[in-house]
């Protein structure tokens, strides 16, 4: 079993077993901020988090931008959602950027530079790195 597959299984068993709809949006919260979690299907597919849909409606779309979204998505609905940490602004920037190298074979600079909201080259290129490499530099 790999780290990403243990990150993603411990969410799914702690969503599994809470009692209650907070419990359970605070354990999705938890695995979007989660460092070494990226897929998050798994966790979508459970009958607690779908749930949320009649009580924590908002909990759940996040959840969903981050499984099958972009941050274009969450930032057109931003309003509706709940506010990103950093590291979750980051992580659904590498998520974003991962969907868009799947679906085009290239990518002009100016293209990413608007679909992650980044503001110059260096950001774009240190974002690309990381996502590449992993974060090693911090």
């Amino acid at each position: 079993m790999t780290s990403v597959e243990s990150s993603i299984d411990q969410f799914v068993v702690l969503a599994s077993i809470s009692k209650g709809s907070k419990a359970v949006a605070s354990t999705v919260l938890d695995a979007l901020n989660h460092p070494s979690t990226y897929v998050f299907g798994e966790l979508l597919d459970l009958p607690s988090v779908q749930e949320l849909e009649a009580s924590d409606k908002p909990v759940l779309e996040l959840l969903k931008i981050f499984a099958y979204g972009t941050y274009t998505d969450y930032k057109a609905n931003e309003s509706s959602l709940p506010p990103l940490t950093p590291q979750q602004v980051h992580k659904l920037k590498q998520l974003t950027l991962v969907s868009l190298s799947a679906e085009n074979q290239t990518l002009p600079y100016d293209v990413l530079q608007g679909a992650l909201d980044v503001k110059n080259v260096r950001e774009l290129e240190d974002l690309v790195i990381d996502a590449i490499y992993g974060d090693t530099r911090a």
